[in-house]
């Protein structure tokens, strides 16, 4: 990582703690199965991660379709990529924001400076 992604990073991290909030990252794997159990084993592993909440107008890149609902358990999210051990994916869960715990749908490309990433972008669903 270059001294200036670092740098950016570093900065990203510090404006998400000020402005934004701590929370959860949860990612459950279920693995084999297990004959003994009669299910699959699974596991869950949790991150610590700095989120900014907005909401989610589904106007960026997903125009609405004319006359189509508005979802209000949407929202987007940033999260700081510094010091995050795992990449965010479908799946996952974020929480607790708002009072819900939040499932990741869909993830944007991050923000990132020379191949460093920097923010991930959630889409997420209560």
């Amino acid at each position: 990582m270059s001294a200036q992604a670092d740098r950016l990073a570093r900065k990203a991290l510090e404006l998400l703690k000020r402005y934004g909030e701590e929370a959860s990252l949860t990612r459950h794997v279920v693995g084999t199965y297990n004959p003994a159990e009669s299910a699959p084993s699974a596991s869950t592993t949790s991150h610590s991660v700095q989120v900014l909440v907005q909401a989610d107008s589904g106007q960026d890149g997903d125009a609405l379709a004319k006359g189509a609902a508005v979802q209000v358990g949407l929202r987007k999210l940033l999260v700081a990529a510094s010091g995050l051990a795992v990449v965010p994916a479908p799946g996952d869960e974020v929480g607790p924001l708002e009072g819900r715990t939040w499932r990741v749908l869909r993830t944007e490309p991050p923000v990132q400076l020379q191949g460093t990433p920097v923010l991930y972008v959630l889409r997420v669903a209560s």
